[in-house]
């Protein structure tokens, strides 16, 4: 530690880091220069994303009637169902469900690491007060003799971090990432809830329609049997005829057990997922007075989506989490390179004594330091936190590129999924139209003694089966198109700048991010890139500054903008983009610096 007691600043330079990138592409021996670049202004660090060229630019079907075309499905998707107690019964899970419960907290905690982090930025100031009491003997020519005395003491002092190197305000930016991670798997966690309560609870209708069926079937099967049983006993059937019926009838009896313990099912979870435990009783309690059982069927679906453009997937929350944490591990990177450089510090104290604590200000003695810490030997340890940090930002990058490629491929399932369904049903119920027709001709034939039973019976499993079917693909598409609503759904139905630290980081977010605007449909580069960028900067000398410091004013500033801005209703709340970034990012070595 190099202190003096009246030491100016070494410069008058804040050198913040540039929020963009120098046009001038650096040799990778001229990397040497990396310090002069830096103190120039200019940065390694980029928000600039590359294209997404191993990716298609449209998902689903290229032959579709609405290629390229942009579908745009309501903010609150599950609206678009036009189902109060649907509606009804996601508020509830959005507001009662545990596990979006605890996703809060867990934003509100990275929020309050976020301001802890944030607070370095600015010097701090601290308070003392003492009362001290001493007692002293002595020997005399007298005797012994001993004093009390009492003193006061008071001062303040005060300790800054000159910001050089940007390790202040990259772990600014670091706890600011994970806020905003923190952000995405909130609203994550609220499309997982909404979907899975839109599910069973259709899941649920779905059986109750499915009991109604069983129960029409039945009643077809049971006036078959009687009619077998007339012949019979008259003589035109065998008794092999009827137990063949009765046979039928049972096996609509095992597929109401089934269907009754399918209904329960769905109830437990819709318990679960909207945090009513009192409905997980199984006799009718209060979620079966809940419930209106006299309800439509199932919703018909018409319009069938077929393709989109791959600029859906970029607003998805878990995307945006992905890049976030690619974002963190950078600014983490950053944090360990400026570890490497000497720490410029500032502190100053003012402090008086006295015994009258009234007199304590009279005598005081002022102290102000300018301090340096300068890392010398540590067994390459802070080399070794750097390759560290770079292994963290590979792996960032490439979970990225894995949840970008599963995020498109999501999509493009649920558009298959969507087009085979809604074929299917089609063809399931041009299917059952001709049963239906052969069933009647069959029984006429039957009734007048001039068709066979084996043919009857034959056309009437046929006919049930396809009632089955044809409910079962209507359910199918249903869930298709939930999946569908899922996979592109951004979250932003949830409110997370419901308070003013929302509110802050809001403003601080959209301030960094300016200039940033449009869909954003890519990956990140070839991670060699970066490693090979990184590496030449460790060879060649230990210098990358980042921050400045007019980084305090700005924040302070869209602090205060955020705090004058009223509050937008949910159901007009814009989701947040996933342009919106920080000033750390990847680093790419075509994006390099010029002196």
């Amino acid at each position: 530690m190099i202190a003096t007691g009246n030491t100016r600043r070494a410069s008058q330079h804040s050198y913040p880091r540039s929020r963009q990138s120098c046009g001038t592409l650096l040799k990778p021996a001229a990397m040497l220069l990396l310090p002069l670049a830096i103190l120039s202004g200019c940065s390694v660090v980029t928000t600039e994303q590359p294209a997404a060229d191993q990716l298609p630019s449209q998902l689903g079907y290229s032959n579709a009637e609405n290629a390229g075309q942009s579908w745009q499905s309501e903010l609150r998707w599950w609206q678009s169902f036009s189902d109060q107690q649907l509606n009804e019964l996601v508020s509830t899970g959005l507001e009662r469900n545990y596990s979006l419960q605890a996703a809060w907290a867990n934003l509100a905690r990275s929020r309050a690491l976020w301001r802890d982090a944030g607070s370095a930025k600015y010097p701090d100031l601290n308070l003392t007060l003492n009362r001290d009491r001493q007692w002293a003997e002595s020997q005399s020519s007298t005797g012994e003799a001993s004093t009390t005395s009492n003193s006061w003491s008071a001062g303040l002092s005060s300790e800054y971090e000159l910001d050089f190197w940007g390790r202040v305000a990259a772990l600014d930016d670091q706890a600011r990432m994970e806020a905003l991670s923190g952000e995405a798997a909130l609203r994550t966690q609220a499309n997982t809830v909404a979907g899975e309560i839109t599910l069973n609870w259709y899941g649920w209708r779905m059986q109750q329609e499915n009991l109604q069926l069983l129960a029409s079937q039945k009643d077809r099967i049971e006036a078959a049997l009687k009619v077998t049983r007339g012949r019979f006993q008259r003589g035109q059937a065998d008794i092999s005829d009827v137990w063949q019926q009765e046979q039928l009838l049972e096996s609509l009896n095992a597929d109401v057990i089934a269907a009754q313990a399918a209904l329960a099912g769905y109830q437990q979870q819709l318990a679960l997922w909207t945090g009513q435990g009192e409905w997980l009783a199984l006799q009718r309690g209060a979620f079966a007075d809940a419930m209106n059982h006299d309800m439509p069927p199932l919703p018909q679906l018409e319009k069938t989506v077929s393709a989109l453009p791959l600029a859906v997937v970029s607003g998805r929350p878990d995307v945006e989490q992905a890049w976030y944490d690619v974002q963190s591990a950078t600014a983490g990177l950053a944090v360990a390179e400026a570890n490497r450089y000497p720490r410029f510090t500032l502190s100053a104290s003012y402090r008086g004594t006295d015994e009258d604590l009234s007199d304590v200000l009279d005598n005081w003695v002022a102290n102000f330091v300018a301090g340096l810490a300068l890392p010398l030997i540590d067994g390459g340890s802070r080399r070794a936190l750097v390759a560290s940090n770079q292994a963290a930002v590979d792996a960032a990058v490439a979970l990225y590129q894995q949840t970008l490629l599963e995020a498109a491929q999501d999509v493009q399932q649920s558009l298959v999924s969507e087009r085979e369904t809604s074929d299917t049903l089609v063809s399931l119920e041009r299917q059952l139209t001709l049963a239906q027709k052969t069933e009647a001709f069959q029984q006429n034939r039957y009734r007048k003694g001039v068709g066979d039973f084996l043919s009857l019976l034959t056309v009437q499993q046929d006919v049930l089966s396809l009632e089955q079917r044809v409910l079962t693909a209507r359910w199918n598409q249903i869930q298709s198109r939930i999946a569908l609503f899922r996979a592109v759904s951004h979250g932003g139905f949830i409110d997370v700048n419901d308070d003013a630290d929302g509110a802050a980081a809001a403003a601080d977010d959209a301030t960094d991010s300016a200039g940033n605007a449009g869909a954003v449909q890519s990956v990140v580069a070839e991670k060699s890139d970066s490693a090979s960028a990184v590496s030449a900067a460790d060879t060649a000398t230990p210098a990358e500054p980042a921050g400045g410091s007019n980084e305090a004013v700005k924040e302070t500033e869209a602090v205060k903008k955020a705090e004058t801005v009223k509050e937008t209703p949910a159901d007009q709340q814009t989701p947040r983009r996933f342009n919106q970034l920080n000033s750390t990012s990847i680093r790419i070595s075509k994006k390099e610096v010029s002196v």
